[in-house]
């Protein structure tokens, strides 16, 4: 049991750490693109552009699969009230889930 508690903690670790890095990332090439704002000829602000764009894309993306990913904890949690509560009914509507797939998969 140790080591499943181990392995969650680092994974969440993990999620955190990559989360950092990202932002941090992100608020870097903010940075790079202010500190070059006049120091840049004809086809380098476009290129600047173009960089601010994607920053604000990558921004918004980010920041939405961090509200799917709340969302999806959230349904966890319901699921596995659910599960507690009722958990003679869970296994067998796993059961006959997993007997369906079977059968499906066995057909093709």
């Amino acid at each position: 049991m140790a080591k499943t508690k181990s392995k969650t903690s680092s994974r969440k670790i993990g999620k955190a750490s990559i989360a950092r890095d990202v932002r941090g990332v992100l608020a870097d090439a903010e940075q790079l693109l202010h500190a070059t704002a006049g120091e840049l000829g004809a086809k380098a602000k476009e290129v600047r552009q173009e960089l601010a764009r994607k920053i604000e894309a990558a921004k918004e993306r980010f920041h939405n699969l961090e509200d799917v990913k709340e969302a999806a904890e959230e349904g966890l949690k319901e699921v596995d009230q659910v599960i507690r509560k009722h958990p003679y009914e869970s296994v067998g509507a796993a059961l006959v889930a997993g007997l369906i797939l079977g059968a499906l998969l066995k057909r093709k």
